[in-house]
């Protein structure tokens, strides 16, 4: 492959602060989906549980929900650069993909909160800051009976959401690969950090 047929990594990147915070979150939802599965699936006393998964979940969750809305906002207010000349098709994929991603990281966690809510549980952020995330005055103070009625309701719509973020992650991974390794355009690499993009910068020189 030439220089000539790869656009240049450098021509449309991202900010710092939208890699950042792209990569802060990505790793955030897979560590949170991994400690998900270890106590919901494991037992005390099985090679893969541990018994911090519950606390460190939440304290993921309680970090997910903000950077979101942060990068959510950064992105409203700053310019992305634009989409690679693809058919139409696959632009309107590109942003119903990215539009469902977002709805995933602030439902996900939000619905995560109003458990939490529900049940009076206050969460801190990896033992610090428990003021942070406060529990919802309006559904603490419900009767005992109508908070185990939502929260029967609400506690599987969290697991669902997050299997579903979860699926909706694998083709997001599978379309930036297949724009790197396939297509040769910088979809990828404009979302790298620098230095990184650098190097498959040289590596791709002719």
């Amino acid at each position: 492959m030439t220089g000539s047929m790869r656009p240049s990594v450098y021509s449309a990147r991202y900010d710092t602060v939208a890699i950042t915070l792209h990569w802060a979150i990505a790793a955030l939802i897979v560590l949170d989906f991994l400690l998900a599965m270890s106590f919901s699936q494991f037992n005390p006393g099985d090679a893969l549980y541990l018994r911090d998964a519950y606390s460190l979940h939440m304290s993921c969750g309680a970090l997910i929900l903000p950077l979101t809305v942060a990068r959510l906002l950064w992105r409203l207010a700053h310019r992305r650069p634009p989409l690679p000349d693809m058919p139409w098709l696959l632009r309107a994929l590109a942003r119903a993909s990215h539009f469902l991603l977002y709805v995933f990281m602030i439902a996900a966690p939000a619905s995560g909160w109003l458990v939490l809510s529900l049940r009076h549980q206050r969460t801190s952020v990896f033992g610090l800051f428990t003021w942070a995330w406060p529990t919802l005055p309006a559904l603490a103070s419900m009767p005992h009976a109508q908070r185990q009625l939502w929260h029967d309701e609400l506690l599987p719509l969290h697991t669902r959401l997050s299997y579903l973020g979860m699926t909706l992650l694998v083709p997001h991974v599978l379309a930036a690969l297949w724009h790197h390794l396939i297509r040769h355009d910088d979809v990828l690499s404009r979302m790298l950090p620098r230095i990184a993009a650098e190097r498959r910068g040289a590596r791709s020189s002719p």
